[in-house]
Order: C-alpha cells, then structure tokens, then sequence
C-alpha cells in the first residue's frame, strides 16, 4: 500500500492506494473507492451508486485523471513544483494549451472576441473523452492557431490571448 497527503483547497488530505488483483482500491479521507481496469488507462468505478468510466494518461510527469469530463491533473508535491503547476507553460495566462496530446472537436471563439475567466474555448478529444478547455484570463482572442480535427500536443497553444488590463 502506497499512502500520499496532497493539499486541496489548502487543507492537507490524506490517501493510499493499494492493488486489488485486477484494479485498486483508494481511500482518500474516509472515503473509499475501488477502481477496476476496463481497457488500456480506462477503469470503471461506482460513486455515489452511479458508475463513472475514468481515463487516466501521464505525459511529462503529470497524470491526467478523466472523470465524466472533469479533468484533474495530478502530481506528486516538491519544493520545485509545489504551487507552480503541472506544465512549465502553466504561467502564460495569454495561451491555451489542450490538457494532454488529442484532438479538436471545436472551437468556439474566433480572433477579436472578447473572453472572460473560465469561458469555454475549445474542446480537445482524449482517450476517447471530450475536455473542455476554459480562458484563465479575461481579455481578446488575439489567435487561433488550429481548426477542429486538428491533432494537438501540449507544447503549442491552441489560441493566444491579448490579456485586458488589471484594474
């Protein structure tokens, strides 16, 4: 059993995880949870009484957990990382980037619209997932470099921003 304490919203949470023949069982806080492996980084699971299908991939050191279209990225803490985020382009707050390689289904904005925080921008499939892709700033789609049925990476920004001025 492999046992983690992360921070969510500033509390510390403890969990553990543990191989269960042919899946894991997760405790996080007190709750517990058993995940069964379905295909290549699929695995079902019961929450709530509802079974979810989630989809997991790691890309550069991060894990990209796909639950019903709520996409998490998690890593392990370190003093280098903690705090700074999954990517080393997690700063550009003028750039969007897809959450893990895939491809896009659409697009919906176009350059000269005017964006705010959290507005949906695009939408990348993954692992046969759709991930809606949100703006973490308010301003102007200053460029769009892709069309829908594009492949994308994580490395090229799928739409640049002119970011609004603070105030």
């Amino acid at each position: 059993m492999s046992s983690y304490e992360f921070l969510f919203d500033g509390d510390a949470v403890t969990s553990s995880l543990e191989k269960d023949g042919g899946g894991f069982r997760v405790k996080v806080g007190s709750s517990e949870f058993e995940f069964r492996s379905v295909g290549d980084n699929l695995f079902s699971t019961s929450i709530n009484g509802a079974r979810r299908q989630i989809a997991v991939v790691k890309h550069k050191g991060v894990y990209y957990i796909d639950i019903d279209s709520a996409l998490l990225e998690v890593q392990e803490a370190s003093e280098d990382t903690f705090g700074g985020g999954a990517s080393d382009l997690v700063g550009e707050k003028d750039k969007v980037f897809a959450p893990m390689p895939g491809k896009i289904v659409k697009i919906m904005v176009k350059v000269g619209d005017k964006v705010v925080e959290k507005q949906p921008l695009v939408i990348v499939e993954a692992m046969k997932m759709e991930n809606q892709v949100n703006s973490r700033a308010k301003g102007r789609v200053k460029a769009v470099h892709f069309s829908p049925g594009d492949q994308v990476d994580t490395e090229r920004a799928i739409i640049e921003l002119e970011l609004a001025e603070q105030g």
